[in-house]
């Protein structure tokens, strides 16, 4: 990442490559890939959406998602598509060393 680029608008990119079908019977060490992906999709979505910001439940699945995919990459094959659990993994760090916690409306 650019020290320019803002993080937000970096991980919305990193979340428009394509997924690949193929990979929706990936699962590495018990870790489902097509399961990892749709939890950090929603988390992602929520997360640019509100300009980098992700309440704590959110963010605790980000890094759920985060310690088992590092759980997972000392087990991985070439043919695990090694580069796609690199992909959300970068996208979970992102989002959890750039999140800003949401402000919480007074009542």
């Amino acid at each position: 990442m650019d020290v320019a680029e803002d993080p937000v608008t970096v991980v919305a990119r990193l979340m428009d490559e394509p997924w690949d079908r193929r990979w929706n019977s990936l699962e590495v060490a018990g870790v489902d890939l097509v399961s990892i992906y749709t939890r950090m999709e929603g988390c992602t979505y929520t997360w640019i959406t509100h300009g980098g910001s992700l309440h704590e439940r959110g963010m605790a699945t980000v890094r759920f998602i985060s310690d088992e995919i590092e759980r997972v990459l000392p087990d991985l094959a070439e043919h695990d598509s090694v580069h796609v659990w690199h992909w959300l993994h970068r996208i979970a760090q992102l989002m959890i060393a750039h999140n800003t916690a949401p402000i919480e409306a007074s009542s």
